[in-house]
């Protein structure tokens, strides 16, 4: 565990107030949540098609305060949640959760990373992608990131599901559209860019916007593939660290741009779609000082952007509750569609927020005030709770009571998923990609 996280403390009553977990210590100061919207979205008409953009390891912080215009004009049309998570910290378990609609407890694939080839599929569960394309919705998917190219159940449902590069997707997506898509068929289009998933390599205009633009910074990202998360973990070159951090921001305002672009290539559809935005995870970027996104539960992994621009309705009418789990995605699809289906997290159940990692879990009951964590690096002996509001840092996790009817309730509402034996297989050319993400190092360059 790293030094900056301090030993767990006696706790605070009014923390334990804030957290709203435990009933009989609530203080009369204690904020009430928001009550959910009875329906969404509300009495407006289903929308035709679905466009889900993924942007792989996208903290929810650093999207707010870069220059990312298309996204905030999509904020502006739609609707930002304000507080959003992920169900986990790496990109399979969390993807297995945004297709599922499931948290990583119930659909049970919760595999550490740095094994591709070595992985179990996906429990036959529906996905959004099955449940649309037999209401007739015609889905197609384009990724960058390879590990959605094993064979554990991603492509079910799909009419296509291909892999691509970033600044390959607008295009493909468009030639998609123009080719297929009709003002009498329905359509979902998955699309998941790396983004500024290492290495990076942010263009020389957006370098220069965060204080990387002099020729003697050229030699980060001269190389084949750029800057990596290894060196900014490994930090034995002056400077990396906050060069890392730099970069990290650059390469989010380049990803914007290329938002701007698949949006654009909905074409005359747009008025007919439901734009979903949102991320698998974020990224530590020197944070309990850690680089990457490797077996922690910190804020700045689980909480990610989500964003909902619905066509037929304006920025007011679009609200949703204050804090959403990413993994509500397919209930709010199939409900913008007009197609009824029961999904595990929805606008009620996503409003408790829950990431895991490898049997570790991190829940928030009250739209991100505070949160419990279960890691045994912080505390063997059960839970800590930190509230967000005093310490958005997450110095000072206090100690948390071990029988916690917060835990209770969530493994009670969502049962324990299982998976089985590893039948997947990888070849030479993924493999090689992914040694140049960083992730066959024994997960080191996460």
């Amino acid at each position: 565990m790293s030094g900056a996280v301090r030993m767990p403390v006696a706790i605070c009553p009014a923390t334990l107030a804030r957290a709203g977990a435990w009933s009989l210590m609530l203080s009369s100061c204690s904020p009430t949540p928001a009550p959910a919207p009875a329906t969404w979205p509300a009495g407006a008409p289903p929308v035709r098609n679905t466009l889900i953009i993924v942007i792989d390891t996208l903290r929810d912080d650093v999207a707010r305060s870069a220059a990312t215009p298309h996204m905030d004009t999509l904020a502006g049309r739609g609707h930002r949640v304000g507080h959003a998570w992920s169900a986990g910290t790496w990109t399979v378990p969390s993807v297995i959760s945004l297709l599922t609609g499931m948290p990583v407890r119930q659909h049970g694939w919760d595999q550490g990373s740095a094994r591709m080839g070595q992985y179990a599929p996906l429990p036959d569960v529906p996905t959004i992608a099955t449940v649309l394309s037999g209401a007739g919705v015609v889905c197609d998917g384009l990724y960058a990131n390879p590990y959605l190219s094993e064979d554990l159940g991603f492509s079910r449902g799909f009419r296509s599901w291909k892999r691509t590069g970033d600044t390959q997707l607008a295009q493909q997506l468009g030639q998609l559209v123009e080719t297929t898509w009709t003002a009498d068929s329905r359509h979902l289009a998955y699309v998941h860019l790396l983004g500024p998933h290492s290495p990076l390599k942010p263009s020389p205009e957006a370098r220069a916007r965060h204080g990387l633009g002099d020729p003697t910074d050229d030699h980060w990202f001269s190389g084949r593939h750029g800057l990596t998360i290894g060196q900014a973990k490994r930090g034995q070159e002056p400077n990396v660290r906050p060069t890392y951090a730099q970069a990290y921001a650059a390469a989010v305002e380049d990803t914007d741009v290329l938002l701007g672009a698949i949006v654009a290539a909905l074409g005359p559809h747009r008025d007919q779609t439901l734009v979903v935005l949102t991320s698998d995870h974020g990224e530590l970027l020197g944070e309990h000082g850690t680089f990457g996104h490797g077996w922690w539960l910190w804020q700045p992994l689980t909480r990610v952007p989500l964003i909902v621009d619905h066509p037929g309705l304006t920025a007011a009418q679009e609200e949703l509750p204050p804090a959403l789990s990413n993994a509500a995605v397919p209930w709010l699809v199939t409900s913008a569609m007009g197609i009824s289906t029961d999904w595990s997290v929805d606008l009620s159940t996503g409003r408790t927020l829950a990431a895991q990692r490898e049997g570790r879990l991190a829940i928030s009951p009250d739209n991100g005030l505070t949160k419990l964590i279960w890691d045994e690096r912080l505390r063997p002996e059960g839970p800590v709770l930190i509230d967000l509001q005093l310490d958005p840092q997450e110095q000072s996790p206090s100690a948390a009571p071990t029988a916690d009817p917060t835990r209770a309730a969530f493994d009670a509402k969502f049962p324990a998923g299982h998976i089985g034996a590893a039948t997947t297989t990888l070849d030479a050319a993924t493999h090689e990609k992914l040694q140049s993400l960083g992730y066959l190092d024994g997960g080191s360059d996460q």
